[in-house]
């Protein structure tokens, strides 16, 4: 037998109730300024992929790379991960977003990544990322 998932409610509604909803009302509605900075963000992030998956080859782990692939390239959650590297959850967590020892934050991919990125004062990144902020302010 099926869980129950409230989240999951059908509510009968005549048609005609949904027909008096604004379309600018709808979920599904997009602004031309939403549009505008989700094309900016999916053009920075086309921009600055190669460069940031080159720093993921050279400057990772293989366990963290691996980790790090199924989380954001392959969109699993850590549970899935976990269960399917035969690890716990939190070990996931730590290898992507570190753990805090004596009061600083070690280790993890996700923070390794950035103080790489940082150093490097990549040109390309760094215009993409002007270009960027150009954008969305001008959106």
């Amino acid at each position: 037998m099926a869980r129950f998932n409230p989240d999951f409610w059908e509510i009968p509604t005549d048609i005609n109730v949904i027909d008096r909803v604004a379309a600018t009302q709808a979920m599904w509605f997009e602004t031309d300024l939403d549009r505008e900075r989700r094309y900016a963000m999916k053009d920075f992030f086309a921009e600055v992929s190669p460069t940031v998956r080159e720093f993921i080859d050279a400057k990772l782990t293989a366990r963290q790379r691996q980790i790090l692939t199924l989380y954001y390239f392959q969109g699993k959650t850590q549970e899935d991960i976990a269960a399917e590297l035969d690890l716990t959850q939190s070990t996931v967590s730590r290898h992507l977003f570190g753990t805090v020892r004596d009061g600083k934050k070690v280790g993890g991919a996700i923070p390794k990544l950035r103080k790489v990125i940082e150093k490097s004062n990549h040109s390309g990144i760094s215009r993409a990322l002007s270009t960027l902020q150009e954008r969305m302010a001008a959106a």
